[in-house]
């Protein structure tokens, strides 16, 4: 399949826009038989330019204005979800106007107005901020998906192309209930994890923080009293006594060690092939217990079965979705996934052939596909992962957090237990 770039002229018997004064679009789209386009077209706004590629029997892949957009001047279709900075509203914000907007629009209100009514309920600092720019986009005759990408807002992969495809089908209610919809799940996930990981997270930090103290300032004291009996020691207390010793004096040279680790260990994550290894290993070893591939494969289901509910077409879905995966293996896979459905071949197909995803989202995807219930049976798919994700977590912690304080304890005792032969060789000897 020819994925050759094909410069193509914007056809002259199509007006993109009434209005006689229009921006210049960069833009990339898939032809029919898979082929990557990219040219130029003049419009009023991005709906119009992609109206206009949807006309043509286009898939728009990416689309930029060619003048530039103020601090977005090369800004894809698509957005990074990064965290947040500084002026950016968190996902909680977001979330929050999403929703508002989602019910206003669907009582009647018009963008604007809803950008009003949703201004009065939010609170003041960056979403007030947010709100205020678009506002003034919108105001200036921008569309929602325009003033969210001059906004200067960090945005999911997913969230520009949902809300065009819901202004070009009619639909932005429903296409801004399906977004916040999408956005709370993976809010709500994301937080389960966090909390679940709260409680070993601070059990190691004090365990650790006791194994410190105890090397550092208690077994000094008792080195003291040994060295002043001036008599052998058992092995165990003075391998102990020397791990002291060195903590409490060397303590740089573990700093330095540690440092140097973790340096290596990130730019080895910097390099495709370190960070291509360690995702494969992720996705393949039985320390994981499988919730990487459950978690990734969840994210991607439900952000491809809510975007083609909302009316973007199967491949420049499976090109958005594919920016939700933080697995470089997995990314891989989608890419083949895309090119054999770009192809003819249907997704449950890709996805056997790549022989990586879970079979349920197999199966449940050629299910959909026969019965017509290709995108709730894809977001049923994803809430049956999403449980058995939990479940594994769920199960992790209650092996593993029982397991982290036996052996942490376990270590603490031998401390203390070395300590406490050391000194009742030392009463055998008095006696």
């Amino acid at each position: 399949m020819s994925r050759d770039w094909t410069e193509l002229p914007p056809p002259a018997s199509i007006n993109v826009s009434v209005v006689p004064v229009g921006v210049s679009w960069a833009y990339r789209a898939l032809d029919a038989r898979g082929r990557t386009i990219a040219g130029t077209l003049v419009g009023l706004s991005r709906a119009a330019v992609l109206e206009t590629l949807y006309r043509q029997g286009l898939q728009p892949v990416e689309i930029v204005e060619s003048r530039g957009l103020p601090n977005q001047q090369h800004a894809p279709i698509a957005l990074p979800w990064l965290r947040r900075g500084a002026g950016q509203a968190d996902a909680r914000e977001l979330l929050q106007l999403t929703q508002s907007l989602a019910s206003l629009l669907a009582a009647g209100l018009m963008v604007d107005r809803a950008l009003q009514s949703a201004q009065l309920l939010a609170s003041r600092g960056p979403l007030e901020s947010l709100i205020n720019r678009l506002l003034g986009a919108v105001r200036s005759g921008a569309t929602l998906a325009e003033a969210f990408l001059r906004s200067g807002q960090r945005l999911p992969p997913y969230f520009l192309s949902m809300i065009e495809a819901g202004e070009l089908g009619g639909a932005l209610p429903q296409a801004l209930a399906h977004l916040a919809e999408l956005q709370r799940q993976q809010l709500a996930l994301r937080e389960r994890v966090r909390a679940a990981l709260i409680y070993p997270i601070l059990l190691s930090a004090v365990l650790l923080a006791t194994l410190v103290v105890l090397l550092t300032f208690v077994l000094p004291r008792f080195e003291i009293l040994f060295a002043e009996a001036q008599s052998a020691l058992p092995l165990a207390t003075r391998i102990v006594l020397a791990a002291g010793r060195f903590v409490a004096d060397d303590w740089w040279m573990l700093a330095i060690g540690v440092a140097s680790a973790v340096s290596l260990l990130f730019v080895g994550l910097r390099t495709p092939t370190g960070r291509e290894r360690v995702d494969r290993w992720l996705l393949q070893s039985r320390l994981t217990f499988g919730l990487p591939l459950t978690l990734n494969t969840a994210r991607l289901l439900r952000t491809l079965g809510t975007l083609c509910q909302s009316g973007v077409p199967l491949p420049t879905a499976l090109k958005v979705a594919r920016g939700t995966l933080s697995n470089t293996h997995l990314v891989r896979a989608i890419q083949a996934v895309t090119g054999d459905v770009l192809a003819g071949e249907a997704l449950s197909e890709a996805l056997f052939r790549v022989k990586v995803f879970p079979p349920i989202a197999v199966q449940l995807a050629r299910v959909g596909e026969e019965t017509g219930r290709f995108e709730p049976l894809l977001l049923s798919a994803a809430a049956v992962l999403d449980e058995e994700a939990q479940w594994t977590l769920a199960r992790i912690l209650a092996i593993g957090v029982p397991l982290l304080t036996i052996v942490m304890g376990a270590m603490v005792a031998g401390l203390i237990g070395s300590v406490l032969i050391g000194l009742l060789s030392l009463n055998d000897l008095a006696i």
